[in-house]
C-alpha cells in the first residue's frame, strides 16, 4: 500500500548519466531506465536500486506508514518509508533498499537511501476494468470506472473503504487518512471514476486515490 518541487524537468528515458545544470550547485543525477521492472523480478531480501517518478507523496498512506509510490513507464513499486524526506508527486527519485512485502502482499522496498534527482511528468493512469485490478496492475497508477456497490465503510484510523464494480467484478477503493480526501459526498449507487495506486491488502486488491480530484462522481442518468 496502500503516501520541494524543482524547476528542472528530467525525462526518465534520459536517466543515463550525471548532468550538471546551469544553475550553480544544482546537480541532477541520473539512473538506469527499467530498474523497477528488474527489481520486481528479484527474490525477497535482495538489495535493489530503483528509479522512478513519485506517484504519491510522503505520508499519503499514513498511518499505515510514511512511504510513497514510484513508477517508471508502466511499472511501479512502493517505498515503505521516506527516511524523513518530503517526497512530492512528480519528483524523480532513486531509492536503494531491501525488497520486501508490506502488509504481507504489496511488493515494496524498505529503503536505506533516497535521492531526489529532479522532476518529470507523472505517468498517466492506466484504464483498467474493476475485475482486472490484480497482481498484474500492482504498483502502478490505474483508473477504474463503475458504480459504488457497497456502503462507505469507516475503517478508522486508517481511512475509508468501499467497492466499485463496472460489471466485471468488484474491487475495493481505499481512501487513506493521510491523503486528506473527503468522502462525505460519496454513497452507494453513485457512478464514479477513481484514479490511484493499484495495491493489495491482506489478499484483497484495491485502488488507493491520492488527491481529492482522483475521485469523480459522474452525473446520474
Amino acid at each position: 500500500m496502500f503516501t520541494v518541487r524543482m524547476q528542472w524537468k528530467v525525462g526518465l528515458a534520459a536517466l543515463l548519466a550525471v548532468v550538471v545544470l546551469a544553475v550553480p550547485g544544482a546537480v541532477v543525477a541520473k539512473g538506469p531506465h527499467g530498474s523497477i521492472a528488474q527489481a520486481r523480478q528479484q527474490p525477497l531480501g535482495s538489495t535493489v536500486t530503483v528509479v522512478g517518478v513519485a506517484t504519491s507523496f510522503t505520508g499519503g498512506f499514513f498511518p499505515n506508514d510514511n512511504g510513497f509510490a514510484i513508477q517508471d513507464k508502466k511499472v511501479g513499486i512502493y517505498i515503505l518509508d521516506s527516511l524523513a524526506a518530503d517526497i512530492q508527486v512528480g519528483q524523480v527519485v532513486r531509492v536503494t533498499g531491501t525488497l520486501t512485502n508490506s502488509f504481507a502482499q504489496v511488493l515494496s522496498v524498505a529503503p536505506t537511501s533516497i535521492e531526489v534527482l529532479g522532476e518529470a511528468n507523472v505517468p498517466p493512469p492506466h484504464p483498467v476494468k474493476t475485475g482486472d485490478v490484480s497482481e498484474a496492475t500492482e504498483g502502478r497508477l490505474v483508473r477504474i470506472k463503475g458504480a459504488i456497490v457497497s456502503d462507505i465503510e469507516d475503517d478508522g484510523p486508517y481511512g475509508f473503504k468501499f467497492e466499485v464494480d463496472d460489471g466485471t467484478g468488484p474491487t475495493f477503493v481505499f481512501v487513506n487518512t493521510g491523503t486528506g480526501i473527503d468522502v462525505s459526498g460519496l454513497e452507494q449507487g453513485q457512478r464514479v471514476v477513481i484514479e490511484g495506486f493499484s495495491g493489495e491488502f491482506l489478499g484483497e486488491y484495491e485502488v488507493d486515490p491520492v488527491f481529492q480530484e482522483d475521485i469523480r462522481v459522474l452525473p446520474s442518468h
